[in-house]
């Protein structure tokens, strides 16, 4: 046991001086690279930047368009596959819940990639300079936020469609989709099986989160010492961990609390 011990602590050891070998290396190189390549690579930032911004308009229209696409599309295919669940035999009914699983996963993902990319393009035209270089930039802008505020309704929309679905096709599943404790209820309303996904679901979460936001804050951090980014990024990023980190242990507490007391 106590070898055992000594060898987490020699691995530890390891992996942070593994980490700060590559750490440095990183640095110089970047030291070197900005060195020798600052100006050209801020010149070319600058002009990606700048074309990111009069694409703004048309960005949004391609994404507002094929969100409605694939959201309608989805919407027709899920119908279509839970029509046949209700009909079907036991082993045809395992092979359309996963079919059914599968199809819902996509139409979430493309439903917050959509609402990601229209805040994405849109936080290109927030800034001063841009909105006051011309006119046309402002008018461009204003046509913009309209698109935004337009696909972001759609998604909106689309999640409450989506579970109206689900509830007409399992009459058992309770919640409104626009009250705050919708999460809540739905979690009720499930049984012990897809509670058990959704809980195993929610620690993998947690898991790739605990693992990807270290990396991102080194990214912020880097970020900020090489190219001036600002300490925004980093503080943003270190509130998400810090929360991420304190919801997950007061739950436990709490659960544990709870557990205490019913007994």
């Amino acid at each position: 046991m106590k070898t055992r011990k000594s060898n987490s602590y020699f691995r530890i050891i390891l992996i942070m001086l593994a980490g700060a070998i590559v750490g440095g290396v990183f640095g110089i190189g970047m030291y070197i690279l900005t060195g020798h390549y600052g100006q050209g690579i801020g010149r070319a930032a600058a002009q990606t930047f700048r074309f990111l911004q009069l694409s703004i308009l048309p960005m949004l229209v391609v994404i507002t368009v094929l969100s409605v696409i694939a959201g309608e599309s989805v919407l027709r295919k899920l119908k279509g596959i839970m029509s046949r669940l209700l009909k079907a035999d036991d082993e045809e009914a395992d092979r359309l819940d996963y079919e059914e699983e599968k199809y819902v996963a996509l139409s979430t993902n493309m439903n917050i990639i959509s609402q990601t990319l229209c805040i994405v393009f849109l936080s290109l035209g927030y800034s001063s300079n841009y909105l006051s270089s011309s006119d046309a930039a402002r008018g461009n802008f204003l046509y913009a936020c309209i698109i935004f505020i337009i696909c972001m309704l759609y998604d909106s929309f689309w999640q409450v469609r989506y579970i109206k679905l689900i509830q007409k096709a399992y009459p058992e599943r309770k919640g409104d989709p626009a009250s705050k404790k919708f999460q809540e209820q739905w979690l009720e309303s499930c049984d012990e099986a897809e509670r058990e996904v959704i809980y195993r679901s929610a620690y993998r979460t947690y898991i790739t989160l605990g693992k990807l936001i270290p990396v991102l804050l080194l990214v912020t951090m880097l970020s900020n010492l090489f190219f001036n980014t600002g300490m925004l990024a980093v503080f943003i990023v270190a509130v998400i961990w810090l929360v991420s980190t304190l919801s997950y242990t007061r739950s436990c507490v709490a659960l544990k609390e709870e557990k205490a007391l019913v007994k």
